[in-house]
């Protein structure tokens, strides 16, 4: 009798999906947390200028969204995420190419990009605002340097040294301080300097 019962139970579990085990997940969605990562991985890139140190929680400090993905390797140009949720697993070999099925180093199916997954514009335009600002840095303390400050300094006095600096406009800049600003499509990035940062919008009020 009891070996009846096992045999019954047994049967109903492999016939109810799901019974016994979590929900798994179909690959459009493993690939959709995936895709998700991918602009604030080029945020990372563009404050660095390399892959190399990805992690999972660097990743979350541009996007706090971003989820179940786990970086499986990151060298200087090139880099391998890959979907942690229950189901089929999917990869993304950056910077360029495909979602495809499979673990990192396997190249599976290429997994279809509906529309509505498509990741905005600004995350790219944001990205490239910062690479902007990040680049005129070496030519602005080098400015300091000959000047005894910032005070005075325009765009054109920061491209004499490096005239590669482009895309960027010097909100005000005083002895001490100063700040930039980077405009690409919709979005608006600036840097107060020398201490702080890059941070989105445009350049507060001089103190």
């Amino acid at each position: 009798m009891r070996l009846r019962t096992f045999a019954l139970l047994l049967a109903l579990a492999v016939a109810v999906p799901g019974a016994g085990s979590a929900a798994s997940h179909s690959v459009p969605q493993a690939a959709v947390h995936v895709r998700s990562a991918i602009p604030a991985i080029e945020a990372y890139r563009a404050d660095r200028g390399t892959y190399v140190g990805l992690t999972l929680a660097k990743i979350r400090s541009y996007d706090r969204s971003v989820r179940s993905v786990t970086v499986k390797r990151a060298s200087k140009t090139r880099y391998c995420i890959q979907s942690t949720i229950r189901g089929p697993v999917v990869h993304f070999d950056g910077p360029r190419g495909p979602v495809r099925r499979g673990r990192c180093g396997v190249r599976g199916a290429v997994v279809a990009q509906p529309p509505s997954q498509v990741p905005p514009p600004a995350a790219t335009d944001a990205a490239e605002a910062q690479s902007r600002l990040r680049a005129a840095v070496p030519a602005i303390e080098a400015y300091a340097a000959d000047n005894d400050g910032y005070a005075g300094m325009t765009l054109e006095q920061i491209r004499s040294y490096d005239y590669g600096v482009q895309g960027i406009t010097v909100a005000w800049a005083l002895r001490a301080e100063y700040c930039i600003e980077s405009t690409v499509g919709a979005e608006t990035v600036h840097q107060h300097g020398p201490a702080n940062g890059r941070e989105p919008g445009a350049c507060p009020a001089a103190p």
